[in-house]
């Protein structure tokens, strides 16, 4: 018997990003939406100022979202408090 391939296939209209905990603390557009998991950039853009913080605007290198932005809106967004993300954030 042959040894069967366990690794996931993508069907049509499915994504499928692998889940790291290295993500960028600062992130382009597209990797941005990824993080949210939003379809697209044109969707996540669509939320920017609603749902989503505005991007950081760094000269010569164009909008970058921080991690750490993006975390605390997910947690409003699910009614959840910004979690703690430093021991200095306590003092």
């Amino acid at each position: 018997m042959g040894q069967q391939d366990s690794s996931p296939i993508a069907t049509k209209g499915q994504r499928h990003f692998s889940v790291s905990p290295n993500w960028p603390r600062q992130m382009r557009v597209a990797t941005a939406a990824a993080y949210v998991d939003e379809p697209s950039v044109e969707t996540f853009r669509r939320a920017v100022g609603t749902l989503y913080p505005e991007p950081h605007r760094i000269s010569g290198k164009g909008d970058r979202w921080l991690r750490e932005d993006l975390d605390a809106a997910l947690d409003r967004l699910h009614g959840k408090e910004a979690a703690f993300r430093d021991a200095a954030e306590l003092l």
